[in-house]
This record gives structure tokens, C-alpha cells and sequence, in this order.
């Protein structure tokens, strides 16, 4: 069963609770709009054949990417007007990405303006029910009109299909109407306020209970679901008002936050996965840590491994997590052990709404996969760069750090005649510092003055004249 937490103040978060354990975090702040979902008419500023991709500035600060591919062959070329969506926002100094493939997503179907084709999703099992809502889609699209039947229209009336069928074709002939008036660059569509979008997505029969410490979004979240009758007679509205605890504290909401940002995640076994960010991909091992097992080491990793699975498909979900993930699973000579684990993570990966991609494993026994990104992870949401490491991830040890401030003050010796000179560090360092500071005035032949900055990160310092 599914809660969904909704904590409204200066911003507002979103937490999904399955049987208990958090598995999704949504993020919204006033003054950070999401622009991911959002239509634009666009104006080609740049065509790049070499990089395969169009410039397009859509009115959104930088330009965004278009990958040419998308086009299908349409040529473009500097100037003109292209209707455009937001697929993934801007990382670093990198603009938004852009597609040309259009979709307008309701809480049954997935509107295709041009794609003429029929998806269903694949949560939805049965194939009975899967021939029913093909047939009732298929016979009242236009022509050139695709869709995605999503997993909420399982057993739903047809008429709350067609329903929501002709919304989605009213809202995009606003759409087309207001690209053909305005002029580029325009914002042609937007999605909705986040709690509108979650229930939007997320909600359905199994759906238990919507909890909110805000009295306007519970009644918000209300108003939403009021359009799926059959499913919304069944969840409990409970507004939260507990002086001194927190929605968050009560259901044990931010201490799991707490952790998001750690590399380090804890396994009810003993041992523990350490993910690792990089550029291009996300890294992932498996440790035993302090899980000892018993007499078979192979059972011991088999144990560690199933359970690292479940919480690495929770953590990919968690942190937003997308693009290539190397999983370095504890060693396993087992091709039966192997076989278990990659069962175990396809299970818990399959309630990931995200298109995920499971390779087997590599020679190496490592497991790769591919997760669809949408933006920003939570690490980048939630953080920043490290103002002390650059975001490398480490800094220099107090050896190397006495050993270069020793050489540079031998080298501001050789240009000042000063009697007493000052070295400004952080407070970390300084009672190392402290313990030299008579050795090297003795070898300098000058006083010196040990002072603390604690706004100086911990490998930098100053040196000056008094």
C-alpha cells in the first residue's frame, strides 16, 4: 500500500511511502521552477551537424540542445520556428534537452500528437485487459494521433478514458493554436504545480492514505483526485497537526533525507552500499562490511547481494539517479547465485516508473544498467560543490599541506624583510602549526604568527607581512 506525504512551508516536498518505506522524494521550490514537461515555441539559433544537434532558444536563459536525430530527417537551419518540449533540465553550464517527440500526459493516457501508434503500459499484465484498452484508445484517436495507455487505466470505465481522451486533444489543439499566434520564443504549455503532477502520476488504488501538514494542499490534493471517483472513495485525507513533531519526523521521513546525500547506505544485514558520482556514470558497491555469515562465504555474499539489490532499487528511485550504473556486486562463483540477484534487482526495479535497461553480468562480475534521466538527481537538488575540494572528493592530508605551506613561506622569506610574519589558516590545521611554529622561526630567523580563518578552506592559507 501507498502513502503519499505532502509538507508544504517555503517549499514543498513529496514523499511516497511503500508499505512503509520511503521510495520516491519530489522537490518544489518558488523561486527553482522544474521546467521538464514544459512546451515551447522555439527559434533555431545555431545547427551543429558536426555534433549531431540544434541550439534553440526557448526564452529560458540558455539555449536548449536538440539532438538532430529527433528531427527524422526534417532539415532546419538558423531562424526557424520549432514546437519543442523540455525532456531533461540543464546540468552545469549546459542548456535544457529538448525533443521534438510532444507528450501531453494525463492521469490515464499518455497523448502522441504525432506518433499514430498505441503503447500500453507494461505493469499492465493481463492480456485480455490489455486487448480491451487498446481497442477503446485505438477507436477514438484521430488520424496521425499516438498514446500511451498507462498502468492507472487498468479496469477503469471507458468513459473516464475518453473522457480524459478528449481533455488531452482539446489542451493540445490550445497548444498548436498558441504556436501559430505567438511569436518565438513562448512557452506553449507547462506542467502543473508539483502536487497536482504527483497525484497526476502516482495516484491510484493503492493509494491508502494523502497526509499533509497544510490544510490549502489537502484540500488541493482532494480537489484532484475528485476526478477519479472509483479510487478516490477509498483513500483517507488526514491532516497532520502534532505540535512539535514534524509530518516528516512523524512517519520517519527526515532522517531517511538525512542519508540521501551519504555515500554510505546501511543494510539490515550488516553490510552496505557505497555510491559513487561521476560524470558520466554512477557507481555502486557492495560491501559485506560488518555481516560475517556463517560457515559458506558464498551463501554469506548470496545474502548480502539479494539484499543490496532491493536497496539499490530504492536508492536509484530515491536520489533520481539516471544515465549508466556499474554495479560491483560482492564476487559470487555461483552462476545460480548471479542468476538470483539479477532476478531479485529486475523485481525491484519493476514499480520504477523511469524505463530501466538490466545488463548481465560482465566478465568482471560487474552488473551495468541504464536508467532514464530526467534532470537533476536529488544530490544536485539537495547540494552543492564542496567549497573546500572543488567536488573532487578529497583534500590534501596535513603532511602535504605543512610541507607546501613550509615551502612557500621559504619563498616569501626570499622578498620581505618583515621581522614577524603572519600565517592565516583554517582552525583545522592550525594547532599542528602551532606544534612548529618555534622550529621553523628558528630555521627562518624571523617571529612568526600562527592565525585562524575559519572561512579559509582547509587546504588553503595566506601568508603576510605584520
Amino acid at each position: 500500500m501507498i502513502s503519499i506525504l505532502i509538507s508544504v512551508d517555503e517549499e514543498t516536498r513529496i514523499a511516497l511511502l511503500e508499505d512503509g518505506y520511503l521510495v520516491e522524494f519530489f522537490l518544489e521550490r518558488p523561486w527553482a521552477k522544474d521546467i521538464v514537461g514544459n512546451v515551447y515555441k522555439g527559434r533555431v539559433e545555431r545547427v551543429l551537424p558536426g555534433m549531431g544537434a540544434a541550439f534553440i532558444d526557448i526564452g529560458a536563459g540558455k539555449n536548449g540542445f536538440l539532438p538532430l536525430k529527433d528531427l527524422g530527417g526534417k532539415g532546419l537551419k538558423a531562424g526557424d520556428e520549432i514546437i519543442v518540449q523540455v525532456s531533461r533540465e540543464g546540468r552545469d553550464l549546459k542548456g535544457p534537452r529538448l525533443t521534438t517527440r510532444i507528450t501531453i500526459p494525463g492521469h490515464y493516457l499518455l497523448l502522441l500528437p504525432d506518433w499514430g501508434k498505441v503503447g500500453i503500459s507494461r505493469r499492465i499484465t493481463k492480456p485480455s485487459e490489455r486487448k480491451r484498452l487498446r481497442k477503446i484508445v485505438m477507436n477514438s484517436l484521430p488520424a496521425g494521433f499516438g498514446a500511451v495507455v498507462r498502468t492507472a487505466a487498468w479496469g477503469e470505465d471507458e468513459e473516464a478514458i475518453l473522457d480524459e481522451l478528449s481533455e488531452l486533444l482539446s489542451l493540445w489543439s490550445e497548444i498548436m493554436e498558441k504556436f501559430y499566434s505567438l511569436p518565438a520564443p513562448s512557452l506553449l504549455y507547462s506542467e502543473p504545480p508539483l502536487i497536482e503532477k504527483v497525484l497526476r502520476d502516482w495516484f491510484s488504488p493503492e493509494v491508502k492514505d494523502i497526509c499533509s501538514d497544510n490544510l490549502e494542499a489537502l484540500n488541493r490534493a482532494k480537489e484532484t483526485v475528485k476526478k477519479w471517483e472509483d479510487a478516490s472513495s477509498l483513500v483517507e485525507f488526514v491532516y497532520h497537526d502534532i505540535p512539535g513533531v514534524s509530518l516528516f519526523e512523524a512517519y520517519g521521513v527526515e532522517k531517511e533525507l538525512d542519508m540521501l546525500l551519504s555515500r554510505r547506505v546501511p543494510l539490515l544485514c550488516g553490510g552496505e552500499i557505497v555510491i559513487d558520482r561521476a560524470e558520466a556514470l554512477t557507481v555502486v558497491d557492495v560491501n559485506t562490511s560488518s555481516f560475517v555469515g556463517g560457515r559458506s562465504f558464498e551463501k554469506t555474499a548470496l545474502r548480502t547481494n539479494l539484499e543490496a539489490a532491493r536497496e539499490i532499487a530504492r536508492q536509484l528511485r530515491l536520489r533520481g539517479i539516471g544515465g549508466i550504473v556499474i554495479i560491483d556486486f560482492i564476487d559470487m562463483k555461483s552462476e545460480r547465485s548471479r542468476e538470483l540477484v539479477l532476478k531479485e534487482l529486475s523485481a525491484a526495479l519493476k514499480r520504477d516508473k523511469r524505463d530501466v535497461e538490466i545488463c548481465s553480468f560482465s566478465p568482471l562480475g560487474l552488473l551495468e544498467l541504464t536508467r532514464e534521466r530526467e534532470g537533476p538527481d536529488l544530490v544536485e537538488k539537495l547540494g552543492m560543490t564542496c567549497p573546500y575540494c572543488g567536488g573532487r572528493g578529497w583534500v590534501l592530508n596535513e603532511e602535504t599541506l605543512l610541507m607546501d605551506i613550509k615551502r612557500r613561506l621559504r619563498k616569501f622569506l626570499t622578498s620581505n624583510t618583515s621581522e614577524e610574519i603572519e600565517i592565516v589558516v583554517n582552525p583545522a590545521i592550525k594547532g599542528r602549526l602551532e606544534d612548529l611554529r618555534l622550529e621553523w622561526e628558528k630555521a627562518c630567523g624571523r617571529r612568526i604568527r600562527i592565525v585562524e580563518d575559519a572561512s579559509l578552506p582547509f587546504e588553503a592559507f595566506k601568508l603576510r607581512s605584520v
